[in-house]
């Protein structure tokens, strides 16, 4: 196996908490990768980009930019493919590695921000056949999704909510932070306008992905906390205890039952 890591020299500086907040998410996420959930999105992955002609001859590379744990890169790996992973979070890289390691799978792994400096510092131009991104917070600067374009020869994918709706995790953001005002709608729109200018044969499939989860209520504390938790809020613990005191009265024998509706977006072009 050769699943290096490469932390690139970029400044950090202004990402430090962004890093942190990823960082303290990276075991859950690591837990999450055998989940029968996850393994199901990681199989529509594959599906879909089959079906799509998106995916070259088995043998060629891929990038994957903001992997965290590299699900979707593991899954291509595993098909043939010489996959390479980019994330922020070191804590996120070292689990992909943990991952990759243990399944016996090749993964190239890079530590940075994502960026068209990032980029340019690692000499990534047009050097894969198939650049993708999921849900990754920093594609909706386009500049970003450039950069991701400017890395492939072939083709791109970016898969990103369009709408998001979770009972939950707005009403905590909401006691937290103020009403999130995040415009989804406005971002996707302004996203696709450049990749419609950028690329060539755009496709957009929209897919509305409700989910209903059940846990208990300690379990409902330690994963809003992971959700939500940055360091400008204050600490782990203190947050823990507000977010337990609002939660509790919603449960139901000790569970709290949570839902969720997502609108998200899957785009499709090619950079030839």
């Amino acid at each position: 196996m050769n699943n290096t890591i490469q932390e690139v020299s970029v400044d950090l500086e202004d990402w430090r908490d962004e890093q942190d907040a990823w960082n303290n998410r990276s075991t859950f996420f690591v837990e999450l990768h055998n989940r029968e959930d996850r393994k199901a999105q990681v199989t529509n992955f594959i599906s879909f980009v089959k079906e799509e002609n998106l995916l070259p001859l088995a043998g060629a590379s891929v990038l994957d930019v903001g992997c965290g744990v590299c699900d979707y890169a593991l899954g291509l790996a595993r098909e043939g493919y010489k996959a390479t992973g980019i994330d922020l979070s070191d804590g996120m890289i070292r689990g992909a590695k943990q991952l990759a390691d243990r399944e016996g799978l090749d993964v190239s792994l890079y530590i940075a921000p994502w960026s068209d400096e990032t980029r340019i510092k690692l000499k990534w131009d047009k050097t894969f056949d198939f650049a993708y991104s999921f849900f990754c917070p920093v594609m909706y600067d386009v500049d970003n999704i450039r950069a991701m374009h400017d890395t492939s020869r072939n083709t791109c994918l970016w898969v990103a909510f369009s709408e998001r709706h979770d009972e939950i995790v707005d009403m905590l953001s909401d006691h937290f932070f103020g009403r999130d005002a995040f415009p989804w709608h406005d971002k996707m729109e302004e996203s696709l306008a450049a990749i419609h200018e950028m690329g060539h044969n755009v496709k957009v499939t929209y897919k509305t992905v409700p989910e209903t989860e059940v846990m208990s209520l300690d379990k409902a504390v330690e994963y809003f906390t992971m959700r939500l938790h940055n360091n400008e809020w204050g600490t782990m613990d203190a947050m823990k205890e507000e977010i337990r005191n609002l939660i509790e009265p919603l449960a139901v024998n000790d569970e709290i039952t949570n839902r969720t509706v997502d609108k998200v977006a899957w785009v499709t072009w090619s950079v030839k």
